[in-house]
């Protein structure tokens, strides 16, 4: 499968949305829901210069439809003098899974993080997320870090 990897654009608001929160998508994966005003503001964050949040999509060469995408944001550390970039959103549809859209989309975020001169990429995934680890291990490495959160946090 031939893929291009390029930053979200407005007119990709639906198809994004689709992907984000419709049935098959990113939202439904990790059983979750959010109100549809958090879902728009996330999508208006991606053209705010002010907000250090960016989106790369991944749009099948063949149809013209985008696939999938990547969120990721940066931020300061008290490690380092330059920012880290977190990837905090990977999602690829179910049928064009397995044809490295994902690997493109975590390498579209490497570049960008060189761009930003950040010297960390980082991400989470769910324990039980197998599949996806397959990828992750070919493409970086476990932290040896365990997530915790506040309880009953929003």
């Amino acid at each position: 499968m031939s893929v291009t990897i390029r930053p979200i654009e407005k007119k990709d608001k639906e198809v994004w949305l689709h992907l984000w929160a419709g049935p098959g998508g990113y939202l439904e994966f990790y059983k979750s829901k959010l109100p549809e005003a958090v879902s728009n503001n996330t999508f208006e964050r991606f053209f705010d210069e002010s907000e250090p949040v960016w989106c790369g999509v991944a749009v099948d060469d063949k149809t013209g439809k985008v696939i999938g995408f990547a969120t990721y944001l940066s931020h300061r550390t008290t490690w380092a003098i330059e920012d880290y970039v977190y990837l905090n959103d990977l999602f690829v549809s179910a049928d064009c899974r397995l044809h490295g859209v994902g690997r493109k989309l975590i390498e579209y975020v490497y570049a960008e993080a060189d761009k930003l001169g950040a010297c960390r990429v980082y991400w989470h995934t769910q324990f039980e997320n197998h599949r996806a680890q397959m990828l992750y291990t070919k493409v970086g490495f476990k932290s040896g870090f365990l997530t915790y959160q506040r309880p009953n946090s929003k």
